[in-house]
């Protein structure tokens, strides 16, 4: 399989990509940042690319000496995709040569600082480079990315030179001097050796069918089918009706869930961080939400902590990405946005505009995305992070105390769910040695090793190793 394919920049300028499609061309690797500043072609290309149905890639051409400089240019990447999808990876360009006198080992650190950072906002990845760098410079690890190569001859006339095809890679640029229908002057042409249009369709399916799901539930929950929006309570009556026993006392359905999944749902207090875990619980299962929003999901400013620890910290929006307002005070997600506007579904809000936070109801609402009261964002990927629990296996644990055991080590993390990759809760994320515990349930990591879920003083839950506690 030989897929005909181009890489464009604003050297290019405007193509008129009607004409390219009907050339041939069914793939497109776009230049998004120049060394300062966006590609001044990008948004042409990106448009063109997608209203002519042309799979979208793009490119950095690396200028990073340090991993500070890497991490900028990633940043930088990011805040021009602004969240749109691409089809390709993003390429890191590595072939300047103040990067190659640095030596292989700082090479791997620069461009593994970028191409993580690409990849935890929900981005494909690889390298470009020519032989030479792949040969020479490149190390194992980086050659174990999906790499682009560049080889041409010295008499390059825009022709396929079969004999010089590498025998590595899934993309070959095998020209610089292209001629193309809709481009004035010379374009870099390659070949693609994998589909990555087939591949994108897939995960869009699977992101759609998630993401779409998470909108589809906020919405009932803000206009109940166009309706009434779900109110909270003055008590426990009634949690399940969306207008019965209205209040101000912060009691919902939401917290009362949480709190059955062994959970903090902290009933009776602001609720607007429990609500959008509540709807990702629903999505993902109970162990990926806490992946997600961490194991302080229910404080805001914990949320904004641990995101930016993983790297989904983001400030521009992204469908379906967590939005943290006025320094953690509010939390609400991303429905859709534009050049313009966010479009938000929020818990414990009300349909006053502006942040409104303990408002008491579910509410779709909107922002300008120039509105100081906006903190960031949470990007969340729905089509590759997959819980393998299905939601009601994960979420309903017998609370119910079977035995006490004590804690034979000296210090022993309380993790929101079994394996040590999950993070600590907040309530009482610390035991020490000779503490008691109520074990109440076993249950096994990802890893197979036994994990017990434990009541601690009573009244908080959590995961702990099996190994740290004896039974006495």
């Amino acid at each position: 399989m030989e897929i005909k394919s181009i890489d464009v920049s604003s050297y290019q300028g405007k193509p008129d990509w009607a004409k390219v499609k009907k050339a041939g061309i069914n793939f497109a690797i776009l230049r998004i940042h120049q060394k300062n500043g966006p590609d001044t072609s990008f948004e042409h290309n990106y448009k063109g690319c997608r209203a002519n149905k042309i799979a979208v890639g793009g490119y950095k051409y690396s200028y990073a000496l340090t991993e500070a400089q890497a991490l900028k240019e990633a940043e930088e990447t990011l805040a021009v995709l602004d969240g749109r999808e691409l089809d390709l990876p993003v390429f890191y360009d590595l072939e300047w040569e103040k990067q190659r006198k640095l030596g292989k080992e700082a090479v791997e650190k620069i461009a593994v600082v970028f191409l993580d950072h690409i990849k935890k906002a929900g981005y494909r990845v690889g390298i470009y480079c020519n032989v030479d760098w792949y040969q020479n410079v490149l190390s194992t690890k980086l050659k174990s990315y999906d790499l682009w190569l560049a080889r041409y001859p010295a008499n390059d006339d825009g022709t396929v030179q079969t004999r010089l095809k590498p025998e590595q890679g899934i993309g070959w640029q095998y020209s610089s001097k292209g001629k193309v229908a809709g481009i004035s002057g010379n374009v870099d042409m390659d070949l693609f050796y994998k589909d990555y249009k087939e591949k994108a369709e897939e995960k869009k399916k699977t992101t759609g069918n998630k993401l779409e799901k998470h909108i589809k539930l906020g919405n009932y929950y803000a206009n109940y089918g166009g309706k009434k929006p779900y109110l909270e309570k003055k008590s426990n009556a009634y949690l399940d009706d969306f207008t019965r026993n209205a209040g101000s006392k912060n009691y919902t359905k939401f917290a009362r869930d949480v709190n059955n999944w062994g959970q903090p749902g902290c009933q009776g207090q602001p609720w607007c961080a429990v609500y959008q875990f509540w709807k990702l619980v629903k999505i993902f299962g109970l162990a990926r939400a806490l992946q997600i929003m961490g194991g302080g999901f229910y404080n805001c400013r914990s949320v904004t902590r641990h995101a930016k620890q993983k790297g989904t910290w983001h400030s521009t929006p992204k469908k379906g990405a967590l939005v943290v307002f006025r320094n953690g005070a509010h939390i609400g997600s991303i429905t859709k946005y534009d050049d313009i506007y966010i479009y938000t579904n929020e818990g414990n809000t009300s349909s006053t505009p502006g942040v409104v936070a303990n408002g008491g109801s579910c509410r779709n609402k909107k922002y300008k995305r120039t509105d100081p009261a906006i903190d960031g964002y949470v990007w969340i990927d729905y089509g590759t992070a997959s819980d393998q629990r299905s939601t009601e296996t994960a979420i309903h644990l017998d609370k119910t105390p079977k035995w006490v055991g004590m804690v034979n080590t000296a210090e022993l993390n309380v993790r929101s769910w079994a394996g040590t990759e999950y993070p600590r809760i907040k309530k009482y994320p610390l035991l020490a040695q000779h503490n008691l515990v109520d074990v109440c349930n076993t249950i096994k990591a990802d890893d197979g090793t036994a994990w017990y879920y434990v009541r601690i003083v009573n009244k908080y839950y959590g995961f702990v190793a099996a190994r740290y506690i004896t039974k006495v």
